[in-house]
């Protein structure tokens, strides 16, 4: 696997903070992508050709979807525990930081949920 791609939910400014700290992660609304308004078989497909597991507020359909699509693995963000507010998006990027430091992403076809930090 080669790194992340964060789900529509997320900015284009998240994915660069996590580059900044050295992580290979990319985003569905980067012009580059061209995934902005795709629908989500299609996001997840994408993620899977380019070797990337996706990080998505949207449990619900991807709980559903993902095992009926190949995939490089998905990790499930709350909303709650994540809020995205400036400080709330300052602890998701602590949290993805770790979980890619660890390397302790899921595995091809596995599903988590990305736990809090601090």
């Amino acid at each position: 696997m080669s790194g992340l791609l964060l789900d529509e939910m997320y900015s284009r400014e998240l994915a660069r903070l996590l580059r900044q700290r050295g992580h290979d992660v990319v985003a569905v609304l980067d012009p580059d992508i061209g995934l902005a308004a795709a629908p989500d078989n299609e996001v997840l497909a994408w993620a899977a050709r380019n070797g990337r597991c996706l990080v998505t507020e949207n449990a619900r359909d991807f709980v559903r979807l993902a095992p009926g699509i190949p995939h490089m693995g998905v990790v499930l963000v709350s909303g709650q525990r994540f809020r995205r507010t400036p400080s709330g998006l300052g602890h998701l990027v602590t949290a993805l930081d770790q979980m890619l430091s660890a390397k302790d992403l899921p595995p091809p076809d596995g599903m988590v949920w990305l736990g809090a930090v601090g």
